[in-house]
């Protein structure tokens, strides 16, 4: 063994340029992969932490005014499936009157709301992950606001309406199990049972949540049935464990699955790379092998001294990319902790990306193994001709009429003869161009307001949101009246939402919900068919006409109010709200059963949407408006976020993956072509030439790479964007680009990087001199 490792020092010395690339190369493949699973497992175990400690409910149903005690008494008792149950009584409060350092929440797209402790489950925990409590004026804050607003202990929340101002102190933050992500739409404060009782008099509206826990193996599904057919009250939103669920996933996973993939890729680049160095390598020390196998050297014994090498390499690759996947991972984890706390099950976190270093150095030591016995197969004679065959490849003919621009026929005449040595470059250059473009281009995408389209919606500027109260006739009446009579509003649409009862595949009923209203104001693109025109049509989300079975062109029949309606489904559209499982039907909604009214608006021409905005806010005080972009910003906040965090580690991972592998790919050239840059230079070309001619050939490959990774990342990588968002509902994504970015900046700073690397790389070639190979 000790022979072993002095012939792999004193290879790793003979090249130590190709060594330290081919190190630096499988580190970022182990550090991804490792990162990305500690991601994975950071996820697993704060997840799973927070809901054993809070207990979210399995299936709750919001609403708002008045009911009937006694009837959900006695629905829960007949229920034989329902384990626990809870009425959370909630005082809803309009952001206009919750001020922060002296600005109100008007700006925030989530309701919010007032309660106290729960008792028996859906606690809402402190930053230690115990059940919190707060004394009288104090105050727990969600953790959403501690991230977007920098809300902090010690902190002051003032709740102030007319005459009447309340002071409360934050003691503790708060993470919430229900609510945590910027998905769901509203928050809950934590505060005393006298507060509440107390602000409960001056400002702030009552609503409910009645929660479920339920047996095991039971179906929130079957329950959420029962509730509606029992005619409880329900004018709110129904959410079952599965939905908050997706919404947890989708906020937290969809990071970790960009960085498994990168790191995918990544690993096949380094696959490549390492076939073709230990190929390189191999044909230049084929005489040698030859020499050996023809003085019965056993074969064995040279896999193993090809094979020790390789796994010294990996073994240093894992150990640093093991150590540098610790800060990486925690970085890009810190969203998930920060809501979710450490979780229960830490050890996943060093365990999962110990699991994928030991396969991943399995597949890419078996990579090798493969190539080494390939390549020692060959027969003596073969070996020993192979270096004099290698001699003579890469012959071309230069022009008979001259050389107008010698360096670059000549670059091109190389290209040309010598084109299988190129691909394996060629390749890393193009998936180090999809690895720029496709998260900058998914961010940017997600970032769009045209990107409203993928919740169910077409472009629209600002968006009003009413929800069911006493009042919502009034509500909606007056706000109707300003908008109706402002000329500055172009196009306006409402929305009623509510509920309706729909047989699935398996023949059991569901709720779904469905959005009634003119839909030609703001026109959707349909992924199939068109918006629903009349009484008798209706347009399914992708997810819910999955998981009914049902295409355009079929019958569906639904139940509301115990009437039931038949409808033909005219479109498929997509969805990532609610689960992604929405519909649209002109269904006149009793009052009662309205959910919420929405109203869309689309401003005339110069109108600036900030200043509108606060404007109607003053004129309806007790209605939420949001401008579209920030509805879309607040609702996907977080993604946003990691995924510009993403874009930047990529961009720096793929400029550097641009000059190692040129570095190394140049190295190995020029220590192939000695003898050809020698004679060049007995023919007159200069260091400068010779620099030049490289330097096209690796220029040129570069910039065919860099048009096929945009193409590659415009059209493969909507497919990949499509696939992560299918669970939500958005399966057909159009990926928005920045033509400046991407066309422009991107290319110019990979091929700057190279052409550094290769003015620093081809320096060596003033090393080559005639004299030298002729007295080899």
């Amino acid at each position: 063994m000790k022979l072993l490792l002095d012939l792999v020092q004193k290879d790793f010395k003979r090249n130590p340029a190709i060594t330290a690339a081919l190190v630096i190369f499988l580190t970022m493949s182990v550090l991804l992969m490792a990162g990305g699973l500690r991601v994975v497992g950071t996820l697993l175990s704060a997840y799973n932490g927070l809901n054993e400690k809070a207990k979210p409910p399995q299936y709750l149903q919001m609403h708002k005014g008045v009911y009937d005690h006694n009837a959900i008494e006695n629905f829960v008792a007949e229920q034989a499936d329902i384990r626990e149950f809870i009425t959370v009584k909630m005082l809803t409060i309009n952001n206009a009157n919750i001020r922060y350092r002296d600005e109100t929440l008007e700006n925030v797209l989530m309701d919010n709301s007032f309660v106290v402790q729960n008792e028996g489950f859906d606690y809402l925990l402190n930053m230690d992950n115990e059940v919190a409590s707060v004394n009288d004026g104090e105050i727990g804050v969600p953790v959403y606001y501690a991230e977007t607003l920098g809300i902090k202990v010690g902190d002051v929340i003032i709740l102030k309406a007319g005459d009447y101002t309340n002071t409360l102190k934050v003691s503790t933050l708060i993470r919430d199990a229900q609510m945590n992500v910027a998905m769901t739409s509203s928050k809950r404060f934590l505060i005393s049972p006298a507060d509440q009782a107390v602000l409960s008099q001056h400002m702030g509206e009552w609503e409910y949540e009645f929660e479920f826990l339920l047996s095991e193996g039971t179906s929130p599904a079957a329950l959420e049935q029962a509730y509606m057919a029992a005619d409880l009250p329900s004018n709110g939103v129904a959410i079952t464990g599965s939905l908050l669920n997706l919404f947890n996933v989708f906020s937290y996973g969809l990071v970790a699955m960009i960085i498994m993939s990168i790191s995918i890729l990544l690993i096949v680049i380094a696959i490549l790379c390492l076939s073709y160095v230990i190929q390189a390598t191999m044909a230049d020390e084929q005489t040698a092998i030859g020499e050996m196998k023809a003085m019965g050297f056993p074969g064995k014994i040279m896999v193993t001294l090809y094979q020790v090498k390789y796994l010294s390499l990996m073994a240093v690759a894992g150990v640093i990319g093991y150590l540098g996947a610790i800060p990486f991972g925690d970085y890009f984890s810190a969203a998930v902790v920060l809501y979710c706390g450490q979780g229960n099950r830490q050890e996943l976190k060093w365990v999962l990306p110990l699991m994928g270093i030991v396969l991943l150095s399995g597949v890419v030591l078996w990579w090798c193994y493969r190539v080494i016995k390939k390549n020692l197969k060959k027969t003596v004679v073969e070996l020993l001709k192979g270096a004099k065959q290698r001699s003579t490849e890469g012959h071309y003919t230069l022009p008979l009429s001259g050389l107008k621009h010698p360096n670059l026929t000549i670059a091109m005449g190389e290209l040309a003869c010598k084109g299988k040595q190129y691909l394996v470059i060629f390749l890393v250059f193009v998936f180090s161009s999809f690895l720029i473009l496709l998260p900058m281009n998914m961010n940017h995408s997600i970032q769009d307001s045209s990107f409203i389209t993928y919740m169910g919606v077409g472009e629209a500027d600002l968006r009003i949101d009413i929800q069911y109260s006493e009042a919502v006739i009034q509500q909606q009446e007056k706000a109707l009246q300003v908008l109706q009579n402002d000329p500055d509003v172009e196009a306006l649409a409402v929305y009623k939402n509510g509920y309706v009862e729909v047989q699935n595949e398996q023949g059991r009923g569901q709720n779904i919900r469905v959005e009634s209203g003119d839909e030609a104001v703001f026109p959707l693109k349909y992924l199939d068919g068109r918006a629903p025109m009349s009484k008798s049509e209706m347009a399914l989300s992708d997810l819910n006409a999955s998981a009914l079975g049902k295409k355009v062109g079929d019958d569906i029949s639904v139940v509301y109010g115990g009437e039931t309606m038949n409808f033909t489904v005219v479109g498929v559209y997509q969805d990532l709200t609610y689960g992604g499982k929405t519909a649209k039907a002109m269904i006149d909604f009793r009052n009662e059963d309205v959910e919420v009214y929405i109203m869309y608006i689309r401003l005339a021409d110069g109108v600036d949407i900030t200043s509108k905005t606060d404007q109607l806010r003053a004129a309806l005080t007790d209605i939420k408006i949001t401008p579209i972009k920030s509805f879309i910003n607040q609702t996907l906040g977080g993604i946003v976020d990691n995924l510009s965090r993403v874009e930047v580690a990529t961009l720096v991972m793929a400029l550097l993956l641009n000059g190692v592998v040129t570095l190394m790919f140049l190295k190995l050239v020029m220590a192939r072509e000695q003898g050809a840059i020698a004679i060049k230079k007995a023919l007159g070309f200069s260091n400068r030439d010779i620099r030049i001619q490289l330097g096209i050939r690796v220029l040129t490959i570069q910039g065919l790479a860099i048009l096929l990774g945009t193409l590659l990342a415009n059209t493969l990588g909507e497919r990949i964007f499509g696939m992560m968002l299918s669970t939500m509902g958005a399966s057909r994504i159009t990926l928005l680009i920045q033509p400046v970015k991407a066309y422009l900046l991107c290319p110019g700073i990979q091929l700057m990087v190279v052409f550094i690397t290769i003015i620093g790389a081809t320096g060596a070639v003033k090393a080559n001199h005639i004299r030298a190979q002729i007295m080899e």
